[in-house]
């Protein structure tokens, strides 16, 4: 996939800055599967779906704020490492560049605990090919 603007190539840097910054936050409990699905589901992420940079108006630091006051506390849910949330943050965003679905479709179609299941199998393969076989795998 050619990225069509350099402004995709920020977005998908951010998720994952955005999504390892939060797994960092202990206390709010936000390296968890409840987070990550919560957040594809989030006014937040779907402000990402929009054709232009919400970083310029909305400041990187606001972002999680935004979502920690929609949902304060995530309490539940398995703890992931960084490694996985950089995959699957990374893989969220691109998957959005490459098929044009929203968060909240990507979420429906492979939610965090199905990424977090297929990170030690996928994660070494091109991005676009291990996205092929996730949505191959759901229409199964």
């Amino acid at each position: 996939m050619q990225y069509r603007a350099i402004g995709e190539i920020k977005e998908v840097l951010y998720q994952i800055k955005y999504l390892r910054k939060n797994s960092q936050q202990k206390k709010k409990n936000l390296s968890r599967q409840e987070f990550i699905d919560f957040y594809m589901q989030s006014k937040t992420a779907s402000l990402f779906d929009l054709p232009f940079d919400r970083t310029q108006w909305m400041g990187e630091e606001n972002l999680l704020q935004d979502v920690i006051d929609e949902k304060p506390d995530f309490a539940k849910g398995t703890v992931y490492d960084t490694e996985s949330l950089f995959w699957i943050g990374y893989t969220y965003r691109y998957w959005h560049f490459m098929t044009g679905q929203t968060s909240k479709e990507i979420q429906a179609v492979c939610p965090a605990k199905m990424m977090h299941t297929l990170y030690p199998a996928y994660h070494t393969l091109d991005c676009v090919a291990a996205i092929e076989r996730i949505i191959e795998s759901a229409k199964k």
